[in-house]
Parts: C-alpha cells; structure tokens; sequence
C-alpha cells in the first residue's frame, strides 16, 4: 500500500509518497511538470515484493513550495542531496530518475561531497540531445502552443491537451492511466498556464543544455530509454552510457519518455538489481 506524508528537505515543504520495506530505499525523482504519482506503477510494484521506496514531489512541482526566484538546477540538487541523506539509514539509496529527474540523479552521483547513493536508474535522461518535435518547442509539440492561444472551448482544450500529453508520455497508449494523464494536463487546460509552463520549461531547458558535463559518476549506472520517446531523442542516453564506463544502456521498443509508465516491471528490475548488489542483473539480455 502506497502512503502519503508531508517532508521538508532543504527548507521546501514537499509531499511523498512511499512504501515500506527492507533494503536500501529506492529514491524515486520525477521529470519536469510531473508529480510524484507519475511513479505509483513502480511504487505498488515495490510494495508488492517488500522493498522501501519513496517518491517525492520535487521545489515547484506537485504538492511542494514554490521554488525560490532564480537558477532551478541548484535548488534541485540542494534539495536532492537532502533527500538522499534523510532517506539512507538503511545504508546508500538506489536513485531513479526520470527526464529532469534522471539530469538530477546523474548530477548527485558526480557530486564532490559523495553522497551515500549505490546505484542510479536513470531513464529519458536528456543533457545530450533532443528530439526535433523538442527542438521545435520545448513540450515537443507546438499544438500545445496553438491550443494556449486560441480561443477554442474549453471543452475541446481540454480534450486536446489530454491527447497531447498522453502521446508525449507514453509509447504504448493502450498502458495509459488517464487520471494520470490529467493531473499532468490540468496544468495547461487554461491559456495562461500553458504559457507559464512553456516559460518554465524553456528556461529550465536552457539550464540543462548550459549546464557543464556531468564527470564522476562511479557508482552502478543503467540507463533506459524508450525507442518512441518523442522528446528526448536517444542519442542523449548513448552519450551518457558512453561517458560512463562502468554503465548499462537499455532501449525499451515499446516505450515512450517515460518508461517507468509503459514498462514498469523493467524498471523496477532494474532498482532492485543495484539494490541488491547486483548491478550485472541490470545487464540487458
């Protein structure tokens, strides 16, 4: 069974969402506009076999605080870094990340300080290039865009985005969740949220691809990535496992930017491989 409580990691007022069990906890961190519910297919996965797990909303995002004015990146690895050292007394976590969230494991991994982390799990980790739907606007579809400012009903809004934004989450929409889906949608049902999520998302982008090389990750690294994501391309992901010696690339055929939705056994195979150890039973077959 999934629990909910409130946090406070780095002074951000946040909302988790975890499960009890043995083991080191699997750190769960979610991608841009995302909650923490974008993971409950992994978390009631986890619940099922034992294994402790949280999910956290990350500054900005879900049920947290607002960020503070100014660069995001340092505030998410502030905030990150304080997760990780409140949730590891049963020794170093299993980080998982999705899109923002795998930039952010990534960059806790490489951190000077070495964080107690035993392994990362980092999926449509982007960094490394973008789609060109990606390119072209920064949800990867310029729909969205048209339906920020036209002045259809709301009616046809809503539907619209709802379509838009399960085809950018999933690559098989016969797995969707549609409560799911319009949590992530009800952010851009209105104009004016549309087109503070685009600003948003543009700036945080341009963070990303500002951002220095990600050096020093020596800790058991698999990398997943979905074959029909639509908005980080793949050649991000092979860049990184590239960079990394010591670590796993997995192309998922079916999947889409986020894997932890359409393939949530594989991910979880994966968290509970470095888990355990055993990093060699993340080895694609």
């Amino acid at each position: 069974m999934i629990g909910e409580r409130r946090a406070v990691h780095a002074g951000v007022g946040t909302r988790e969402l975890f499960v009890d069990g043995d083991g080191p906890t699997i750190v769960l961190l979610h991608g841009f506009a995302h909650p923490a519910d974008c993971w409950r297919p992994v978390l009631n996965r986890l619940a099922a076999v034992g294994q402790s797990a949280v999910a956290v909303d990350l500054p900005g995002f879900g049920a947290a605080d607002p960020a503070a004015p100014g660069a995001w990146l340092p505030q998410g690895d502030h905030f990150v870094s304080e997760v990780i050292s409140q949730h590891s007394n049963n020794g170093p976590v299993v980080l998982v990340g999705n899109s923002l969230g795998a930039f952010l494991t990534l960059r806790a991994a490489a951190a000077p300080q070495r964080l107690p982390i035993r392994g990362v799990v980092a999926t449509a980790t982007p960094g490394g290039g973008w789609t060109p739907l990606a390119r072209a606007s920064l949800v990867g579809n310029g729909r969205l865009l048209a339906a920020a400012a036209a002045g259809v009903p709301k009616l046809l809004r809503v539907h619209g985005t709802d379509t838009v934004v399960s085809r950018l989450l999933y690559g098989d929409r016969t797995t969707m969740d549609a409560e799911l889906v319009r949590i992530l949608s009800s952010q851009i049902h209105s104009r004016r949220g549309a087109r503070e999520l685009l600003e948003l998302g543009m700036r945080m982008r341009a963070e990303v691809d500002a951002g220095p090389p990600i050096a020093g990750v020596d800790c058991p690294t698999v990398f997943v990535h979905g074959r029909r994501d639509r908005i980080v391309a793949l050649a991000s992901s092979e860049r990184y496992h590239k960079a990394i010696p010591h670590s796993w690339l997995v192309v998922l055929d079916q999947a889409g930017h986020c894997p932890q939705l359409d393939a949530p056994d594989d991910i979880v195979g994966f968290a509970r491989g470095l888990a355990a150890g055993s990093p060699g039973q993340c080895r694609p077959a």
